[in-house]
Parts: C-alpha cells; structure tokens; sequence
C-alpha cells in the first residue's frame, strides 16, 4: 500500500460533484492516471473537464488534490506526472472559488517538497507558478528559482531554437 491509494480510498467520491454532472468515477480516473506508465495506459482516463473547468472547481477539487499531492511523491510515469501537476496547476492559479482555492492550497503547502522536486526535476515552470501562489518563505522560493534558472534558460532556448528550413519553432 502507498499513502495515494489511502488518501484515495478514505474519500467517499460519490458525496462528490463531477463537472461531468456524474459522480464516483473520479476516483477510477485517478487511480488508472496515476498507476499509467504510458499515455496508452491511461486510456480515456483525464482530469480536464473533471475537477476544473474555466477556473472554476468541481466539489471534488479538494480530494482529487489531496490524491494529486501524495501521488506527486511516488515514481510516476512522465505523461501521468504531467496530468496531475497541470491538474493542480489550473486548481491553485484559476480557481474562482475562494474556499475551495484555499482548501487546496493548504493541502499544497502542507506537501510542498513534492512541487520543489517538480521544479527541480520536472515541470519547473509549472511547479514554479505554484510555488508563488502557495510559498509563504519567499526567501527559500527565491532561492530555489535561482537553482532552477539554468534549467529554465535551457528549456527557453529549446523551444526558440529554429527548425529545419521553414522557420518554425519548437514547441508551438
């Protein structure tokens, strides 16, 4: 047993508003996300349109988030580490629903090494945009974008390199 699956497993998901306007499945969804080593793993399994939808939170927002933070601990697949930080990402940053957007950055702050490994060996720039909206130390957050600006510089100079002979850019 991992601490995932029990935070999964302690959640009544059916007590929960989908903003599919179903309700019990997410708990299935985050289950095949999280265990998926492979895009083809994950199936039709998603979050998007699920738990956050236009900045706006799905009831099940908050568990969902407690799963994402305690999976974010675990050896993730790329594509499945992926879904659940941009998850999350779209909860903290886009969230209008203020109880719900507190809830779960209560639950982000109280794992937040997890988002710092992110930002260290994962999504930075993600994970960074998550920092700054949950990181009251704002001297260790500075410390750790400045860890991080060589591999952000990288990545930036990736995605402008040009390519091929037409012109185009990588990452567009």
């Amino acid at each position: 047993m991992v601490p995932w699956t029990v935070e999964l497993e302690r959640v009544d998901w059916n007590a929960y508003a989908c903003w599919c306007g179903e309700r019990g499945h997410l708990a299935d969804d985050l289950r095949q996300i999280i265990t998926a080593r492979s895009v083809a793993e994950m199936g039709a399994a998603s979050l998007d349109g699920h738990v956050e939808d236009q900045g706006m939170l799905a009831d099940v927002a908050v568990p969902a988030a407690g799963v994402i933070m305690a999976a974010l601990h675990e050896d993730l697949g790329a594509d499945a580490r992926s879904e659940l930080i941009i998850t999350l990402w779209r909860c903290v940053l886009g969230a209008e629903d203020e109880s719900g957007r507190a809830a779960i950055q209560q639950q982000v702050r109280a794992g937040i090494w997890a988002i710092y490994r992110e930002a260290t060996h994962g999504d930075t720039e993600t994970a960074l945009d998550i920092l700054e909206c949950v990181e009251q130390d704002t001297a260790r957050l500075d410390a750790f974008r400045e860890a991080v600006r060589s591999r952000l510089d990288k990545r930036r100079r990736r995605r402008q390199a040009p390519t091929g002979w037409g012109g185009g850019r990588e990452g567009r």
